[in-house]
């Protein structure tokens, strides 16, 4: 499809911000939806409609969507990039830190699906493309909270890539591996071995963009991009298998909690 227009959800870094700027170039019309306000950001790309919209919010997102369709401009591609990462390598599980991950990642998704499937079929193909990651392949012990958020947002999209084929309305995913961008600069906090890791498996911020654009544009209703991360996690994965819980870098529970 020829993409006209695209809604892209926390444009104000990373990813998202990349994606931004190369809509623009190219002279796509883009909405960004922003939880808060980057005046420089805004200053630079007068073209773009800057909507301070918080994701999390059910009410928030429906008005918008509801906005877009009264005025007739709803996008050809919705991109739903925004999302926030927290490393949890601590014995104590963190719910405030938790559901702040999975309020961002995946209600933050899912938020824009009610009113997305309720429209009257638009005549044309409207692509609906989430981000999610390869650790709902190959896992994390580093991040719970964003692996399992995006284990369910992979699940989601899955059902309804299936439930909605062949309509007008098309579901699709990224599944990205480590992009070098400020989201997987957390290496203060993680093991050297994980940190190589990464690195290995890592693709260039310009090199993602170029993928998710074609892709957003294309039939295809999944991207895994690098291909090399599965194999790298992979490894990880069993590396885990194999090496006691301290050379990983991960702490154990101590001697009150484990079973005799």
């Amino acid at each position: 499809m020829r993409v006209a227009s695209v809604l892209i959800t926390g444009t104000t870094s990373g990813l998202g911000r990349a994606l931004l700027e190369h809509y623009v170039e190219r002279g796509v019309k883009v909405i960004a939806v922003n939880r808060r306000r980057v005046p420089e950001v805004e200053a630079r790309h007068p073209s773009v409609r800057f909507e301070p919209i918080d994701v999390r919010s059910s009410a928030d997102v429906e008005a918008l969507v509801r906005g877009l369709t009264e005025a007739g401009e709803l996008p050809d591609v919705f991109i739903l990039n925004a999302g926030i990462n927290r490393v949890d390598n601590d014995e104590a599980f963190d719910l405030p830190a938790y559901r702040e991950v999975m309020d961002t990642n995946l209600y933050g998704v899912l938020n824009f699906m009610a009113p997305l499937t309720r429209l009257p079929a638009p005549g044309r193909a409207r692509h609906v493309v989430a981000i999610s990651s390869v650790v709902t392949c190959a896992g994390n012990p580093y991040a719970l909270g964003y692996q399992t958020n995006k284990q369910a947002l992979t699940t989601c999209f899955d059902v309804w890539a299936s439930m909605y084929a062949g309509t007008d309305l098309v579901f699709k995913q990224v599944i990205l591996g480590p992009v070098r961008t400020p989201i997987y600069t957390m290496e203060d906090r993680l093991p050297r071995w994980v940190v190589g890791m990464k690195r290995l498996a890592s693709a260039s911020l310009d090199d993602t963009v170029r993928a998710i654009s074609r892709f957003a544009a294309s039939r295809r209703k999944k991207l895994i991009h690098p291909w090399r991360a599965l194999a790298v996690f992979g490894l990880a994965r069993l590396a885990r298998r194999f090496l006691p819980a301290a050379a990983q870098g991960r702490r154990t529970l101590d001697g009150k909690r484990r079973r005799t």
